[in-house]
C-alpha cells in the first residue's frame, strides 16, 4: 500500500535517473509503494520544463497535458492502486503521444501535426489505440513534436522539423541541428517521429507512441539509442491518425528497453508475447543481409564512411556474439530490392501514397470539432496564405501537398491496383517471405540508415531497430534494422530481448548527463544513477 506520507523529496524518487529509467523498473517503485504517480508527473513535467524550450532546447514536445489535468488523473490512478486496483503494467506510467494522434478534449491539448493550420485544432475524442492506453492506466504527459510533411521531403520528413514544434534537437549531439547543416547529415535526429525519439532518450517519459508509414518510428529511435517497433499493418487501429496511405501507415512505439516496448505492445494489441522473453539466442534464427548492398541511402542520410565501416565492424561483432551464444547466424542472405518497388520507371510507393494521401486526410480531418481547415486542398490554401509561419525557412514550398490534391498527378484506379500488386509481390511473396523460408529464418537483420524499413513498408510486415553503437565522429547512435513476418512481433521482441542482454547497453546522452543539474534537492541525472 502506497505511503501518502511521503513527499516528492522521498528517497527514493529522488533517486530517479529519468535518463536510465525503464516503465519497469518506475513500475516497481509504485507498486512497492516507494513513490505516487502524482510524484512521476511532477518529476517528468519539471524535466520537460527544463530541457524543451530551455535549457538545452530539444523541442521534443510540441505540447503538455495540464498539470492539474495530470494531477488528477495520477491521483486517480493512485488510489486505484491503494485500493488493490491495477489496470496493467501501465498503471501510472507517463507516456508521450506523437501529435498526429488525437487526443480529446479532456487531455486538454490540440492536435496539431505540427502544421500552422491546425494550431489550436481540437479532435472530438481520443483515437482509439489512445483509448487503449488510458484504459490501460498509462498517463499521457504531452504530445511529441513530428516532421511536418508540406514541402521539400528531405526536410519536412527526415529532419523533424515542423511550424509549430520548430526542429527537434537529437538530445545525443552537441550543439544540435542548424538549419545550416546538411539537411540529410548526421546531426538530424531523423524522422517523422523525432520528438518521440529525443523525448525518451532525454528522460521526458519512459515511453512513447508514435505512427510510421516508411521509417518514421525506426530511423529517429535508432538516432535515439533506442528500441524502436512499427507493427503490422492493420494490427493497431490507426482510426484518429494523420495518414499517409493506410497500405503502410501503422502504429507502434518506442522504449529504452526491449521489455518496456513489449509491454506496450502486449498492453495495446492484447496480444501474448511473454514467450519472447528469455534474453537468449538459443533456438532464434537469424539472417544478415550484406551491409554492402543495404548501406546508408542518400534518401536517409549523407553516407558517412567512417561511420559506415564502424557499423559494418560492430555488425560482424555481433554476428559473431549471436553465434557464441547458442544463435543460429546465416550471412549475407538476399533481400529484394528497391529496384523492383519501381512501377513504369518510377517509385511505386510514392505513386500509391499520393494516390491516397488527400482521400485518407479529408477523412482524418472529420474528426476535429474545432478548425481552421475542413480539406487538405484547404490546408494547401492555408499554409500559401501563411507561408512565412506555415512552410520551411529554407524551403518555403509544399510540394507534396501540391502534387496530392492534383488529380493530374495522380495514377489511375487501374494503375494503383497495378501498383499494390506490385510491391506485395517483390516486398512479400519474393522479398521476406523468400529469404525467410529458403533460409529457414527467424527474422532478418541489416543497417539501419538505409532502405530496409522500405521493404517491411512495401510488404506490410513489422520492423524494428535495436542499438548498436556509437559514431566516432560525433556520438550520434546507429544500430541495427530487424523484420520479420506480419503478426510476428513476438519473435522481434524475443530477438530485442537477447540483443539487449548480449550485444552491449544503450548510453544516456552525454550532454543530458553534464547539463542537467541537480534541483529540488533531487538528484542530479548526471550522477550515478540507482536505477
Amino acid at each position: 500500500m502506497a505511503d501518502k506520507s511521503k513527499g516528492p523529496e522521498s528517497v527514493a524518487l529522488a533517486d530517479i535517473n529519468l535518463l536510465t529509467v525503464t516503465s519497469a523498473e518506475l513500475q516497481k517503485l509504485l507498486t512497492s509503494g516507494q513513490v505516487r504517480s502524482t510524484e512521476l508527473v511532477e518529476l517528468y513535467l519539471d524535466h520537460i520544463e527544463k530541457h524543451n524550450h530551455n535549457g538545452l532546447k530539444l523541442n521534443a514536445m510540441i505540447s503538455t497535458t495540464p498539470r492539474e489535468t495530470l494531477l488528477r488523473i495520477a491521483q486517480i490512478l493512485d488510489e486505484e492502486r491503494v485500493n488493490g486496483t491495477v489496470r496493467s503494467k501501465l498503471h501510472g506510467i507517463p507516456i508521450t503521444v506523437k501529435d498526429n494522434i488525437m487526443t480529446g478534449p479532456e487531455l486538454g491539448m490540440p492536435t496539431t501535426v505540427g502544421t500552422y493550420a491546425l494550431e489550436k485544432a481540437m479532435a472530438r475524442k481520443n483515437a482509439p489505440i489512445v483509448e487503449r492506453l488510458i484504459r490501460a492506466g498509462a498517463i499521457v504527459i504531452g504530445k511529441a513534436n513530428l516532421s511536418e510533411m508540406t514541402g521539400w521531403k528531405g526536410f519536412g520528413i527526415t529532419t523533424g522539423w515542423s511550424a509549430l514544434g520548430g526542429q527537434t534537437q537529437s538530445p545525443y549531439i552537441v550543439g544540435g541541428f542548424k538549419d545550416g547543416d546538411k539537411l540529410l547529415g548526421h546531426s538530424a535526429p531523423g524522422g517523422s517521429s523525432s520528438g518521440s525519439a529525443a523525448g525518451v532518450a532525454a528522460g521526458f517519459a519512459p515511453l512513447a507512441l508514435a505512427t510510421e508509414t516508411d521509417g518514421s518510428i525506426v530511423q529517429p529511435a535508432n538516432r535515439a539509442a533506442l528500441y524502436g517497433l512499427k507493427t503490422t499493418v492493420g494490427l493497431l487501429p490507426t482510426e484518429g491518425t494523420a495518414p499517409w496511405s493506410s497500405l503502410t501507415d501503422s502504429i507502434g512505439g518506442m522504449a529504452k528497453s526491449p521489455e518496456d516496448l513489449r509491454v506496450l505492445i502486449q498492453t495495446l494489441s492484447n496480444a501474448d508475447y511473454d514467450q519472447s522473453v528469455t534474453n537468449s539466442w538459443e533456438d532464434l534464427r537469424v539472417g544478415f543481409v550484406d551491409p554492402t548492398l543495404w548501406s546508408f541511402s542518400p534518401v536517409i542520410c549523407d553516407p558517412d564512411e567512417n561511420l559506415i565501416q564502424q557499423q559494418r565492424r560492430e555488425m560482424a561483432t555481433a554476428m559473431t556474439k549471436i553465434k557464441e551464444m547458442g544463435g543460429t547466424v546465416k550471412q549475407p542472405v538476399p533481400l529484394t530490392s528497391m529496384d523492383e518497388l519501381m512501377l513504369d520507371g518510377d517509385d511505386a510507393l510514392e505513386q500509391l501514397w499520393n494516390h491516397d494521401f488527400q482521400r485518407e486526410w479529408d477523412q482524418f480531418l472529420l474528426g476535429y470539432e474545432s478548425k481552421n481547415v475542413g480539406t487538405l486542398k484547404d490546408i494547401v490554401l492555408f499554409n500559401s496564405k501563411h507561408s512565412e509561419k506555415a512552410l520551411p525557412p529554407r524551403y518555403p514550398g509544399q510540394q507534396l501537398l501540391e502534387s496530392a490534391v492534383d488529380e493530374k498527378q495522380k495514377i489511375s484506379h487501374e494503375k494503383y491496383a497495378e501498383g499494390v500488386e506490385l510491391i506485395r509481390k517483390a516486398a512479400r511473396i519474393n522479398g521476406i517471405d523468400k529469404t525467410l523460408i529458403e533460409y529457414d529464418l527467424d527474422v532478418i537483420v541489416g543497417p539501419m540508415d538505409g532502405r530496409i524499413p522500405t521493404i517491411a513498408a512495401a510488404a506490410g510486415y513489422p520492423v524494428g531497430t535495436m542499438p548498436l553503437g556509437y559514431s566516432v565522429s560525433n556520438g550520434r547512435p546507429f544500430g541495427m534494422c530487424i523484420v520479420a513476418r506480419a503478426g510476428q512481433e513476438g519473435k522481434i521482441l524475443q530477438a530485442m530481448g537477447a540483443w539487449d542482454a548480449t550485444i552491449g547497453k544503450r548510453k544516456p546522452p552525454p550532454q543530458m548527463l553534464t547539463n542537467t543539474a541537480k534541483t529540488n534537492g533531487r538528484m542530479g541525472l548526471g550522477q550515478a544513477p540507482v536505477l
